[in-house]
């Protein structure tokens, strides 16, 4: 490698860009008949063609109508290379993967609100709730017990229960696609379940993918590869299909919380603790792009769903750094230690749970838009938006046995 390509390789650690890294560390490139490959590294796409280093030093320009559609892709997922990429591709192959493509959305009929200003309430009888997430379409609603995951269905204020035989868990996730519900347990193993959209769970299978509470789960667009945080100081890049575990990334700090995104295409995925940030090539599996955020690390972290800004908890207050920049956009100021945190879909608000409340943030500016009481008292450590940006839940302390949903007054 030559000097200037290692001063400018060097030079990237200073940006984080979600969509976004110019440079693809070890890629295997493929021509337009499939039988054609090389592994190589781009260096830039100019006057047509792509320019492509090899192991050997050696650059070789390569006419962008010469490679395959998935490598186009990749590159046209990059704003600085995309409207040179475009041309060479259909409307329908710039687009993300079918799989991810927003469903219809389910319409969510609102009843009188409860004295705390919620539209739906499901207490549990039990054990305390874990975990939370909504279904693709906003229909149900999904969280943990320690031996169960229940399904509730919000329209019909109901609720079904799936026993568990082992394991306590606290993280879910969705595959982009909608048809598997992702649970991590504190010994690291991923319990999967196929989703049949109405409302009913078949469990699929099991993997052991590191040791550690599973702190976050993250699918990439194509629902090929998943990126797990553990309380272990690891996050941990693994196959959605075998379980087999590709790669592990240390150094991070996942004790209180961390967050994972893949990129629009899949190729790139960032992971934050609060305190670092780092960009991974998939297909490389390096980390190819690292920046400091803060010398601590607070109790919550969050990535946008674009990817542009990352919400860190700093003791009572919340922190947003544009990843483009690394520099630090605004803060939210608070009063109380903050729990938990997600983004809307829209990535402008910001939703955080503190003390028998929570409030919605706007991302851009930290101004503080409205509070929510919650029923039961003690800190709210699990929050979540639904998919259209209308709806959020939250689960209420001190035993989490509360899982309330809430209603913005206009749409996000």
């Amino acid at each position: 490698m030559t000097v200037n390509r290692m001063i400018r390789v060097v030079s990237l650690a200073t940006m984080l860009v979600l969509t976004f890294v110019s440079t693809a560390l070890g890629r295997t490139w493929t021509d337009r008949t499939g039988k054609l490959n090389v592994e190589a590294e781009l260096v830039t796409v100019r006057g047509g063609k792509a320019y492509l280093e090899k192991a050997d030093g050696t650059v070789s320009a390569v006419p962008l109508q010469r490679l395959s559609i998935k490598d186009l892709a990749y590159l046209a997922a990059m704003p600085k290379y995309e409207s040179q990429v475009k041309p060479f591709l259909s409307d329908d192959q710039t687009s993300p993967p079918s799989a991810s493509l927003t469903p219809t959305m389910a319409t969510i009929d609102v009843e009188t609100p409860s004295a705390s200003g919620s539209i739906r309430q499901f207490r549990s009888d039990r054990w305390g709730y874990k975990g939370l997430v909504f279904s693709n379409d906003g229909a149900y609603l999904f969280t943990l017990g320690s031996n169960n995951v229940t399904v509730m269905d919000i329209n019909a204020s109901t609720k079904t229960e799936y026993e568990l035989d082992s394991g306590i868990r606290s993280s879910l996730a969705f595959s982009p696609d909608g048809k598997r519900l992702l649970a991590g347990s504190s010994d690291g193993n991923v319990l999967v379940w196929q989703f049949d959209s109405k409302g009913k769970l078949t469990p699929e299978k099991q993997f052991s993918i590191d040791r550690g509470e599973i702190k976050s789960i993250t699918v990439s667009p194509d629902n090929q590869h998943v990126i797990t945080t553990h309380a272990s100081a690891v996050a941990c890049l693994w196959d959605m299909n075998s379980g087999e575990v590709l790669a592990r990334y240390k150094d991070f700090s996942f004790g209180s919380g961390g967050d994972a995104r893949f990129s629009r295409y899949g190729g790139h995925a960032m992971t934050t603790d609060g305190r670092i940030a780092v960009v991974i090539d998939i297909a490389s599996r390096k980390m190819i792009q690292r920046m400091s955020l803060s010398r601590g690390s607070g109790q919550i972290a969050a990535i946008s769903p674009a990817g542009n800004l990352i919400a860190a908890g700093r003791t009572y207050d919340i922190h947003y750094f544009q990843t483009a920049t690394g520099m630090q956009s605004a803060s939210s100021k608070g009063s109380e230690t903050l729990w938990s945190a997600a983004f809307s879909p829209a990535g402008n608000r910001l939703i955080s749970g503190g003390r028998e409340s929570v409030k919605l943030w706007d991302a851009e500016t930290g101004s503080l838009l409205q509070e929510f009481a919650m029923g039961d008292s003690g800190y709210v450590k699990y929050v979540a938006f639904s998919p259209d940006g209308i709806h959020f839940a939250a689960i209420g302390a001190p035993l989490g046995k509360l899982v309330e949903v809430f209603r913005l007054p206009h749409p996000r």
